[in-house]
């Protein structure tokens, strides 16, 4: 292959600030922010393993980029079931507020759209707060208040100049602990499938958007993790299959169909023999999954996984980076 070099072209990007979300600080676990998708049917475990991801999450933390330690929030959207004995599992939570257990069966678009406006609201309080907290420290620091513009001055009156930790107003969990920074939401929506939160048809439908831009941060988004629960593969609309980062394959009756289809999805990263060799071994075991992550931050050699715990070791002939 012969090649010229263009005069005045380069593929060099001018510096720029990159933005990084919070991260746990178990590096071990899957990077944020991250879409999962668990299948399998009825009784297969997939609350199960939903719930020891959380937990481990719960156990590790986060950190943000200023090495600010950043709280998490879990928020389980059902059909009806949250709150049930059967799904008492869900207790074991600790991020996961009692007003967080969602239960909704009619007008799910719609009720799923007010929790992501909560969502962003409280993240708009707490940088709200943390302006506050700001002009606050430079007045305390200040000799003179000529050192303060007018619009600091207007909001140090508007607060009647009090310590921030003492604002009845300052953003704060339900256990009232302050918040210094936005949350790492997780949005784990449980086998809504058959509700108009998956509508096709609907034009506009709010979960689908929300899919394609959930990692995306700005004045009218926020970033978040969502875990989608379902019985039904197939039943997840194109949409969303595509911008899932980690799926959780639990035994399925529909061997072919769940390896065709997931080969497909991570088809960058993982051959369909490859996805077969685990598969079909890791089913033996009880309750095993076998989880492969495509997420452009998870390191290579943690892409896939036989539970949380356990990371397989790729045969050479399958890496494809």
């Amino acid at each position: 292959m012969q090649t010229k070099k263009l005069v005045n072209i380069t593929n060099k990007l001018r510096k720029y600030t990159k933005y990084e979300p919070p991260q746990p600080r178990n590096k071990l676990l899957p990077p944020t922010y991250s879409i999962f998708l668990s299948a399998s049917p009825k009784g297969g475990g997939k609350s199960y393993n939903c719930i020891q991801l959380l937990t481990n999450y719960e156990n590790s933390g986060f950190v943000s980029e200023k090495g600010e330690n950043v709280r998490m929030r879990t928020i389980w959207v059902s059909g009806g079931t949250s709150r049930s004995k059967q799904n008492s599992i869900l207790d074991s939570l600790k991020t996961l507020d009692d007003d967080d257990r969602i239960d909704i069966e009619e007008n799910v678009d719609k009720r799923i759209k007010e929790v992501y406006e909560e969502i962003k609201l409280e993240r708009d309080l707490v940088e709200i707060y943390n302006v506050y907290r700001k002009v606050y420290k430079k007045f305390i620091n200040s000799k003179s208040l000529s050192n303060l513009d007018f619009d600091e001055l207007l909001l140090l009156n508007f607060k009647n100049f009090i310590d921030p930790t003492e604002d009845p107003d300052a953003p704060r969990d339900k256990d009232d602990n302050l918040l210094y920074h936005p949350r790492m939401i997780f949005l784990v929506i449980d086998d809504l499938l058959g509700s108009d939160a998956f509508s096709t048809n609907k034009r506009g439908n709010f979960l689908n958007r929300l899919a394609i831009k959930s990692r995306h941060e700005s004045e009218d988004l926020v970033g978040l993790n969502l875990f989608f629960i379902t019985q039904s593969f197939k039943g997840i609309p194109a949409i969303v299959r595509r911008q899932v980062d980690v799926f959780i394959l639990l035994k399925s009756a529909s061997r072919s169909y769940i390896i065709d289809a997931i080969a497909e999805e991570v088809g960058s990263h993982f051959s369909k023999e490859e996805i077969e060799l685990y598969y079909d071994q890791i089913m033996k075991i009880p309750y095993g999954s076998l989880i492969l992550s495509i997420h452009k931050k998870e390191p290579e050699n943690q892409r896939v996984r036989i539970g949380w715990d356990t990371i397989i070791n790729r045969d050479q002939k399958y890496l494809t980076n």
